[in-house]
């Protein structure tokens, strides 16, 4: 059997470089930590098979016959413990060598040929109590524990049969060697964890489940799949569905302010109104300077809410005007009429406030013509994104700005509604930085995004899964 050992500074870079090394069939035999890092002993899943079930042949007579007298002259409880102590002492010579085996170049991972009769002798020891277990029943012998090595390698069931009444000191050895198999049985489970992405039960198709972890919604994913040639490899079968992703994203594909005219920007409060005028605003500045430029504010009902309009205002050298009870927003648009762009900062108001009518019959009201676009977090469930369309989608929306792409775990769920509503996308912004951090919408720049936002989430679910296991077995 071709065994490994990766020594890495934490366990998230080892289990990647067992990974790329030996594949999604990589079975982990140990891990534990060392002066600086951890170690994984990993081998690939057909050859831990193949070696167990060729020294098992080997040995089976062998075995069978010293377990039966093992049995019949030692007793369970004195067998339990010699078979225990002996997988102890193997295990820790095992790990004892593993630092002087690792290669300090950090290139290679020399392969440990010479660890594999010890660890194919634990494993087959181990697992052939299961046997013993099934001969000595019908003779009214108790065995003590099974080992049973099966899907990745990690999954270790226990089956303990208490013996008849006996001394003291024999049943608190068993109950303390069951407490150790069943801390080990956790440990290892907490590993199988790490290296799984789908539940066994999940029995979705592999490109829809996919699709899931983009945030992509139910609807969307079946027509995306609805039409999908059947046959395809896994691989292109993905681009594909990837590609008809990017087809139906609906984006502009254009600088929305080179228009000119009057756009008022609406949405739910904290989704990044403000900050978007800004950075549009620097950016129409730096080009065509600050005379054919104005911006506008209509909240009033939170306090000095248009003081962050007015700095960037005075920062670039643009006259800001305020809307309240004498100065409709149709006058202040009409005094404006004389500017190539004026950018319009709304109120963030949901529908269960009050003001949020009066907001809207406002908007509704003006006599010029007026563009509007909505403003949506990709932070911000499903739900809310949609309810903030719904309260607004009367205005007659001319499109939408995807904000704080950087701070979404998934872009799947703005993407979605989008698609689904028909709303184009002019903008995308990802950061606090102002003109930098604003963008163009592009299809396939969206799709890309959207598969690196969800690769970085399962990623950190990983890690978080492998670096409580390492903590609770350190």
């Amino acid at each position: 059997m071709k065994v490994k050992r990766y020594f890495a500074p934490d366990m998230r870079q080892a289990m990647r470089r067992v990974r790329d090394e030996i594949g999604p069939d990589a079975v982990i035999v140990s891990n534990h930590r060392v002066a600086g890092g951890v170690e994984v002993v990993a081998a690939h899943e057909n050859d831990y098979e193949a070696a167990q079930q060729a020294f098992s042949r080997k040995k089976k007579t062998e075995q069978k016959r010293q377990s039966q007298i093992d049995v019949l002259t030692q007793g369970q409880n004195s067998n339990l413990a010699s078979e225990l102590q002996k997988a102890r002492m193997q295990i820790a010579e095992a790990e004892m060598g593993g630092s002087q085996n690792y290669d300090t170049s950090g290139k290679v991972n020399r392969q440990l040929d010479n660890d594999d009769e010890e660890l194919r002798a634990i494993l087959t020891s181990l697992k052939q109590r299961q046997k013993e277990k099934a001969d000595a029943a019908h003779r009214n012998f108790m065995t003590s524990s099974v080992l049973d090595d099966a899907d990745l390698g990690l999954d270790l069931r226990e089956e303990l049969s208490m013996p008849p009444p006996q001394e003291e000191v024999g049943d608190n050895l068993i109950r303390s060697m069951q407490n150790e198999i069943e801390q080990l049985k956790n440990l290892l489970n907490q590993q199988v964890l790490a290296t799984k992405n789908v539940a066994p039960s999940d029995t979705k198709p592999p490109l829809q489940r996919k699709l899931e972890m983009l945030g992509v919604s139910e609807k969307l994913s079946a027509h995306l799949l609805g039409s999908m040639e059947v046959g395809l490899p896994p691989n292109k079968a993905w681009k594909n569905a990837l590609s008809r992703l990017s087809d139906s994203i609906p984006v502009l594909g254009e600088d929305f302010i080179e228009r000119g005219g009057m756009i008022a920007f609406v949405g739910p409060t904290g989704v990044g109104k403000t900050t978007t005028i800004g950075k549009l605003a620097a950016r129409y500045v730096l080009k065509y300077g600050s005379s054919s430029l104005a911006l506008v504010t209509t909240d009033t009902f939170r306090i000095a809410a248009h003081e962050q309009l007015r700095t960037f205002g005075r920062i670039l050298d643009v006259p800001v005007r305020v809307v309240d009870a004498a100065n409709s927003l149709d006058d202040v648009l009409h005094s404006l009429k004389n500017k190539r762009l004026v950018l319009i900062d709304t109120a963030g108001l949901n529908a269960q406030e009050p003001h949020s009518e009066a907001q809207l019959e406002m908007l509704e009201s003006v006599t010029l013509r007026l563009k509007k676009l909505l403003v949506v977090s990709c932070s911000s469930q499903r739900r809310v994104v949609e309810q903030a369309f719904n309260v607004y989608k009367s205005l007659g929306l001319n499109g939408c700005v995807l904000s704080k792409m950087d701070e979404s775990g998934s872009l799947g769920e703005a993407i979605s509604l989008i698609v689904e509503k028909r709303l184009p996308v002019t903008y995308v912004t990802d950061g606090q930085r102002i003109p930098d951090d604003i963008d163009i919408a592009q299809k396939h720049e969206l799709v890309s995004r959207a598969v690196i936002t969800a690769q970085r989430a399962i990623e950190a679910e990983k890690n978080t899964v492998a670096l409580d296991s390492a903590y609770k077995m350190g």
